[in-house]
């Protein structure tokens, strides 16, 4: 069992460092005085090859592995920035589209994922559902040789970026409950294509989600990913790779609340002795580092069997299980480590313990986790 990484992964979690340090800080001002992206982000990414990271080169991708890519993923999520999530939207749907789409469709929508021409979207959530395609009221009727696509979809990340996006209807033409929904690689420049303003988060600043609502879009059935209904097949497949990916990005910020809270351990005097040789602040210290490790471990067991070609579904869910409480966990102890500083938006800590707060409820609820999670083990 190896525990070190190889010199190409060390090089490249250097140069995620290093980006993190010349571009982050000015992407991140762009984001809270603009509450939006910059224009450029998707370019940025691209220039410094973060995009299309375990997509084959002859798809214009990097050819890396998945561990390299969540390697990435931790190093942003350090910054407490958002800004990493178009970079893991577009990687996740490019894999997506290229382990499940046509030659013909890699060949049209992958290369545009990794120049930065397009910002990628993942819709399945509805106002009635986020979870059980049952629940889905979305719809894609037949029409000669395509399909036309109607329904709203919630919460959708980028989805009012130009690019392309991952839709999950209910395709009528099939019948049975998870048997009938169907992807579609859709073109957000399609007619009938529109969107509401982003949702205000109490996390996530600058992110961009929104309500699309599709009025008989018009999709060629060259754009089917896999074969109709393969749909909800597809997506729990993605949405177990995003929840790896959301967890390196979070035991990135769990490291980042360790960091400051060291820092500030030793930067604030009490009674002349830096708060941090105080048994209690020692102890917390102690309790963050451990439970961080924890959570980094269990990410790179879950990728390691991603990199293999192993089941990872039910490893991704376990990760989410544990992670989630424990690095929003880590995050509470680094406000109260600051005392009334942490509560404050001038600390670091107070932004990155509203970050964590996202993991329980996006890339699927903690509480679904738990039953996916738990029901795998009734059924071995």
């Amino acid at each position: 069992m190896e525990f070190g990484l190889s010199r190409v992964s060390e090089m490249m979690v250097k140069s995620a460092r290093d980006f993190c340090s010349r571009e982050v800080p000015r992407i991140d001002a762009h984001m809270m005085e603009h509450d939006d992206y910059p224009q450029d982000l998707m370019q940025t990414y691209a220039r410094a090859r973060m995009l299309g990271l375990v997509v084959p080169k002859e798809y214009g991708g990097v050819g890396t592995t998945n561990l390299n890519f969540i390697l990435l993923c931790e190093e942003l999520g350090r910054t407490g920035s958002t800004c990493f999530m178009p970079m893991m939207m577009n990687n996740s749907v490019a894999e997506t589209i290229h382990f499940s789409g046509s030659e013909e469709v890699k060949k049209k929508f992958i290369p545009p994922l990794c120049d930065g021409t397009a910002w990628a979207t993942t819709a399945f959530t509805e106002p009635g559902t986020g979870s059980d395609p049952r629940a889905l009221t979305s719809t894609a009727e037949r029409d000669g040789d395509g399909f036309v696509l109607n329904g709203t979809k919630r919460f959708i990340s980028m989805g009012n970026k130009p690019g392309y996006g991952i839709y999950y209807c209910r395709d009528t033409s099939l019948q049975g409950e998870k048997k009938d929904v169907t992807a579609f690689v859709v073109d957000k420049k399609s007619e009938g294509y529109s969107c509401s303003g982003h949702y205000k988060m109490m996390g996530l600043e600058g992110s961009d989600t929104c309500d699309v609502f599709l009025k008989n879009v018009r999709v060629p059935k060259e754009n089917i990913l896999g074969q109709p209904g393969d749909g909800f097949r597809i997506l729990l497949r993605w949405i177990a790779g995003e929840r790896i990916q959301q967890g390196a990005s979070m035991v990135g910020a769990g490291q980042a609340a360790l960091d400051e809270s060291i820092k500030y351990c030793k930067e604030r005097v009490v009674g002349k002795t830096p708060i941090g040789y105080m048994q209690g602040f020692t102890w917390m210290l102690a309790e963050m580092k451990s439970k961080l490790e924890a959570c980094r471990l269990m990410v790179l067991k879950a990728v390691w069997k991603w990199d293999e070609g192993q089941p990872f579904e039910t490893d991704s869910s376990e990760l989410k299980v544990f992670t989630t409480p424990t690095i929003q966990e880590i995050t509470r102890m680094a406000v109260q480590i600051h005392g009334s500083y942490g509560y404050s938006k001038e600390y670091k800590v107070e932004r990155l313990h509203r970050l964590a707060m996202h993991q329980g409820v996006v890339a699927s609820s903690l509480e679904i986790n738990k039953t996916i999670a738990g029901m795998a083990l009734l059924r071995s």
